[in-house]
């Protein structure tokens, strides 16, 4: 299995500066609660544990459920097991969680609750799935981006149901690899992309169908993960100069409402939780999970814990429950 080569950057950037901590605004935290690989446990879930937060580890093999608060940097409540090379993870509106996983699938597991029974995978023939959004994963629509198509081809987004599998595949002539993606409540998606010159892109998919459209007055440096938040503001990281984005519309006009504002360390992916007041963001350079608090003109650092993997990868986080945007 090939590293994709925004990640492969990433990950080589880290470990160049690692010694300066490969930190993009100051040094490194120290890490309360921190999870070492060879302490991976099974772990049930508390009956009563109906928030958290999911993080994931690229690549890795588990997905850890944390605490909804997590300032004291405590050990996970409960872990999925048995997703290799999980990168991102997504959570719906009834806190069922979405695993994609690079080799080919995505994976759906049972809300309110965290850690949930598995309620089944979906083949995906189009690529290889990087991130998900989907408003209800098991009687709706998944919208999984796919970094790069099979093969050699550029990236594209899949349209898939658990019960149906992925049947649409979109795809735009100026893509060539996809980060992140977002779904509206209208049925609208986009795509956080790179064209061939490596220059970051959007691209904006009306009603999640046909060719989709370039968005005009989008400012990331980079491609990396989106939200959008309770306001139906996309929320928009640009991961290799760790900066995050609030832009409004973007169909396919951008208006910019704030940023860039600059993030602790290199973060790919990044969730809001459900009422949009806090941000947590996986961060590639220290290795931890950074949370601030949110609003569309302010984004303030609060907080870090845990490393979730003894190596220089790291995933995704969501909160569940999600940003009901």
């Amino acid at each position: 299995m090939r590293i994709p080569i925004a990640m492969a950057k990433l990950l080589t950037y880290c470990a160049l500066v690692v010694l300066a901590g490969c930190s993009a605004s100051q040094a490194p935290l120290t890490p309360s609660g921190a999870l070492a690989a060879h302490a991976i446990r099974e772990i049930p879930a508390p009956v009563s544990a109906e928030k958290g937060m999911y993080v994931s580890a690229f690549d890795g093999k588990v997905v850890y459920g944390y605490p909804y608060n997590n300032r004291h940097g405590k050990p996970p409540l409960c872990e999925v097991t048995g997703v290799p090379y999980v990168d991102s993870v997504g959570v719906d509106m009834h806190g069922n969680l979405i695993v994609p996983i690079q080799r080919g699938t995505i994976e759906v597991f049972q809300g309110p609750g965290m850690c949930g029974k598995g309620l089944g995978d979906i083949n995906d023939p189009y690529g290889y799935p990087f991130d998900v959004a989907s408003a209800d994963a098991v009687n709706g629509t998944i919208v999984v981006a796919n970094f790069y198509d099979s093969g050699t081809t550029p990236g594209s987004l899949s349209l898939c149901t658990l019960k149906g599998g992925c049947t649409t595949n979109l795809t735009n002539p100026k893509i060539d690899e996809i980060g992140g993606v977002a779904l509206a409540r209208n049925g609208d998606c986009w795509a956080s992309a790179t064209d061939s010159q490596n220059k970051a892109i959007l691209v904006y998919f009306k009603g999640c169908s046909g060719s989709g459209r370039v968005a005009v007055g989008f400012q990331n440096q980079s491609y990396g993960g989106l939200d959008i938040d309770s306001g139906g503001r996309l929320v928009s990281l640009s991961a290799f100069d760790g900066k995050l984005w609030v832009y409004k519309g973007c169909n396919p006009k951008c208006v910019t409402i704030a940023g860039p504002f600059a993030l602790r360390g290199l973060a790919f992916y990044g969730h809001l939780n459900e009422k949009a007041t806090r941000f947590a963001v996986t961060n590639n350079s220290d290795l931890l999970v950074d949370i601030y608090s949110y609003s569309p003109k302010n984004v303030t650092y609060l907080y870090s814990f845990g490393r979730v993997s003894a190596s220089s990868d790291i995933g995704g986080a969501a909160y569940n429950p999600r940003s009901k945007e």
